[in-house]
């Protein structure tokens, strides 16, 4: 654990190539966490999937004397599936993670780190954002997954820390 805690300390230099290497898989960790907030996340949607299709079918109903064409477009979309949809669409998300993780662990490259260091970013912004306007709004999951967002978006900075390190060593040898 102390050498986590020394690791994602961006003011401390990666000592050698074990340590880089260590750095590197961080974004393993960091994608199984959100792995598993999106297959949380999944499963607190599918409880609420009738609460969810009401909202959608309001919605819907606020468009109707705007444009009649647009209101007919989002009811026929939740009568079709779209809420249920959306909970498989995360869950299957979530797998996809888990699945990029594993990849990851075996091939420390800079790409995936960068990706999901980009859209994590957003999401971290999104809900501090959401928090800033309806602070009333906040429930447990939200207070549980604003701390393990800037967790992972501080392992994937460490993973892009760790992939420089490494490519430097190589370089120098």
């Amino acid at each position: 654990m102390a050498q986590w805690i020394y690791l994602i300390n961006p003011l401390v230099p990666l000592r050698g190539e074990a340590e880089a290497r260590t750095a590197a898989g961080a974004s393993t960790l960091a994608l199984v966490i959100s792995g598993a907030m999106s297959a949380v996340g999944s499963a607190l949607m599918s409880q609420h999937v009738d609460a969810m299709r009401m909202a959608a079918s309001e919605e819907a109903r606020r468009f109707a004397e705007q444009s009649p064409q647009t209101s007919a477009i989002l009811q026929g979309m939740v009568e079709n599936g779209m809420v249920e949809m959306g909970v498989v669409i995360v869950a299957a998300w979530a797998v996809i993670q888990v699945i990029l993780a594993a990849w990851h662990w075996r091939r420390r490259g800079s790409f995936i780190p960068i990706v999901f260091l980009v859209l994590l970013v957003y999401r971290l912004g999104d809900r501090l954002l959401e928090l800033a306007l309806n602070p009333g709004d906040a429930n447990a999951w939200t207070l549980i997954g604003v701390p393990l967002l800037a967790l992972c978006v501080l392992l994937h900075a460490v993973t892009l820390r760790g992939i420089s390190r490494m490519g430097q060593l190589r370089r120098e040898a």
